[in-house]
């Protein structure tokens, strides 16, 4: 099944391939399919990206998924038929429809607007939340010799998120015992643990604090702040996903984190060069964190 995304605006105007260069010229449909797009709007009717796009035939297996694009376009390439399409998005209610795929024809459903789940927009009452490290992750992922990837984690770190009304008045502070990385090679993780990388000895722990707490849309939140490794600090941008609240030992709360760093940001410049100039050690770390906190009483 060929699937695809439309990266042109307003594509939903047109059912006519425009003349050759158009920007509202759709991609030719195949001659024993048909191709389906829609439009997906948030609560506030903007465009959402990212919504997840599914859709089955009458036997409820899947004839095409996908996201949408950066202005919520959703389109895929369909065999004929009557078919269910959902379309999904974290923090909004699920919604679906059918439709009828013809060959070698365009079929719009349109625009497609999706209202806030009531149960994922609760979020974490008022008071200080403490991590729970048998629960919380730190991960990173970094490049070699630009080829293979290195995945390592940071073992021992603790922090609170201090919930105020409103919730963008909220701070996050993270403390990472240095010492603790781990990526499963030791002689590698000494290095790591040196002056050429994390200088351990000078500077045990690395911080984070926020300063600005912004929801993007849904369940997505941007939580901005500083980055203190080595005794340099630089800007952080963590992009991440509210994942609700529990009550299991305690009142819980939980998300997930990522964003990308640059080592020369934090003076961690140390690099040995191949032949051909490539970098045993990529410029960039990829960090990814899965966060379990407790409400305390």
């Amino acid at each position: 099944m060929v699937l695809s995304k439309l990266r042109q605006r307003g594509f939903t105007r047109s059912r006519k391939p425009g003349r050759e260069g158009a920007s509202n010229a759709l991609p030719p449909t195949p001659l024993d399919g048909g191709t389906l797009s829609c439009q997906v709007h948030d609560e506030a009717d903007r465009p959402l990206p990212d919504a997840t796009v599914t859709v089955v035939n009458r036997l409820n297996q899947q004839a095409a998924v996908g996201t949408t694009d950066g202005y919520g376009f959703f389109l895929a390439t369909v065999p004929p038929g009557q078919h269910k399409v959902s379309v999904t998005a974290g923090g909004y209610q699920r919604l679906g429809t059918r439709v009828e795929i013809r060959t070698n024809r365009h079929t719009s459903i349109g625009a497609v607007r999706l209202t806030r789940d009531p149960e994922s927009a609760t979020l974490p009452e008022p008071g200080v939340w403490t991590f729970d490290p048998d629960h919380s992750e730190i991960r990173f992922i970094a490049q070699h010799i630009g080829m293979s990837k290195v995945h390592g984690a940071f073992r021992d770190l603790e922090g609170r998120i201090m919930v105020r009304e409103p919730f963008e008045e909220s701070k996050v502070e993270v403390a990472i015992d240095a010492s603790s990385i781990d990526t499963g090679v030791r002689m590698r993780d000494e290095h790591l643990r040196s002056a050429d990388f994390l200088d351990v000895a000078n500077h045990p722990k690395l911080y984070f604090r926020s300063d600005r707490i912004t929801q993007l849309r849904g369940d997505k939140w941007q939580v901005s702040g500083n980055l203190t490794l080595r005794g340099n600090s630089s800007p952080v941008q963590l992009e991440t996903t509210y994942l609700g609240t529990r009550s299991w030992n305690g009142t819980r709360t939980a998300c997930h984190c990522a964003t990308e760093l640059r080592r020369e940001d934090f003076a961690v410049n140390w690099q040995q060069l191949l032949n051909k100039g490539i970098g045993v050690v990529g410029p960039t770390v990829q960090v990814k964190l899965d966060i379990q906190a407790v409400l305390e009483e």
